[in-house]
């Protein structure tokens, strides 16, 4: 009679090699992963520019706002063919236009359209976010703040040189260093 000896499968075998496979791909992963790192681009702000991760919370709250109003603003020039005006802004609760609590609480701020697209907000109480200003006439949110008490005459801040030299600092909100228009 012939004896033959018969071991189990157990599974043992299989599960070393997938125990190798997975620990050859985690040493592989470990040596190339320094590799696949992608440097940090950090963006130079100009001297009229401030970037967006250098403000404070107040004024990051406002910010995000106008960025969502610039969108409603640009639809409804898209849909009507003429830039809103305050009072209609108002009426479509397009926040920070709306005369709320939130309003009150970000600064009071008192709202004007200079020009076409071009959107003011005057700070009218000491506490709350700075006064503002959103030109919507780019396909990106183009944001100005001023901290100063005296805004001087509205109306030179149609032009960027001017808002410039009034003081006023663009917000960077890309950290790309590519802008869809010129500053």
């Amino acid at each position: 009679m012939i004896t033959q000896k018969v071991r189990p499968d157990n599974g043992s075998r299989e599960g070393k090699w997938v125990a190798l496979t997975i620990a050859g791909i985690l040493a592989i992963s470990t040596l190339l992963l320094p590799y696949h790192q992608t440097e940090s681009e950090h963006t130079e702000a100009l001297a009229h520019q401030v970037l967006i991760t250098d403000l404070e919370q107040e004024k990051l709250a406002m910010i995000a706002e106008l960025k969502l109003a610039h969108e409603e603003i640009r639809d409804l020039h898209i849909d009507e063919g003429q830039w809103p005006e305050i009072s209609e802004l108002e009426e479509f609760w397009v926040a920070p236009f709306v005369k709320d609590q939130s309003w009150q609480r970000k600064g009071s701020h008192e709202w004007q359209k200079l020009d076409a697209g071009l959107y003011i907000g005057v700070r009218q109480g000491e506490k709350g976010s700075a006064s503002m200003l959103l030109d919507s006439r780019h396909e990106q949110a183009d944001i100005w703040l001023s901290a100063s008490e005296s805004l001087g005459q509205l109306s030179h801040l149609i032009q960027q040189d001017e808002r410039k030299q009034n003081g006023w600092y663009q917000v960077v909100l890309m950290p790309s260093s590519t802008v869809t228009h010129a500053h």
